[in-house]
């Protein structure tokens, strides 16, 4: 039950690629009976927060050290809502030809990846830095920003072409355990 909560994070993408980029293009909708339940995954989250914490607590009475769990209650709930609001696009418009790919998200900023020789791209902004590219078949984005917030996504089409997964894991540099959210489209 706390697959999502155990997933790692990757620290960079993958340098290169050997094989024919996916065709994710077209309009995408939501499958909300597949996506994660936003609720659900909230609640499982703060579950393993406060298992983490508990131990903590215990060791911190006994006068033993604490076992590296950061970040206010505020800060960890503040980082699962961002999660909310960035994962919940009912629609995706994906534009993609042999180089680039954009995936627009409804009342959301674009995920734009330009791959020159199928390698990855590094973009700097005054935001931080953003990556993109592909690892085996899915395509990989990674925005690194300069509060400390990373923000990973993981966009996978099934072998038949009928359906899109994009997995989201939030993570910042005040919270020690960031929240994953995979949807469906």
């Amino acid at each position: 039950m706390l697959t999502a909560c155990a997933t790692e994070e990757p620290t960079r993408l993958p340098d290169d690629t050997e094989f024919e980029v996916v065709d994710m293009s077209g309009n995408w909708e939501k499958d909300f009976q597949q996506s994660d339940d936003f609720e659900t995954e909230f609640n499982l989250y703060m579950f393993d927060i406060q298992r983490r914490i508990a131990p903590q607590q215990d060791g911190i009475n006994r006068g033993v050290g604490g076992g590296g769990l950061s970040g206010s209650m505020e800060t960890i709930v503040g980082l699962a809502r961002f999660t909310e609001e960035i994962t919940r696009m009912p629609i995706l418009q994906i534009e993609q030809d042999r180089s680039r790919v954009k995936i627009d998200r409804e009342d959301d900023f674009a995920l734009f990846c330009e791959f020159f020789n199928q390698q990855n791209m590094v973009t700097e902004t005054p935001f931080g830095s953003e990556q993109c590219g592909w690892n085996g078949e899915q395509l990989l984005f990674l925005l690194n920003l300069n509060d400390g917030l990373r923000i990973y996504y993981q966009v996978t089409l099934s072998p038949n072409g009928s359906q899109l997964n994009i997995t989201t894991t939030v993570s910042s540099d005040q919270v020690s355990t960031g929240m994953t959210i995979s949807n469906y489209y």
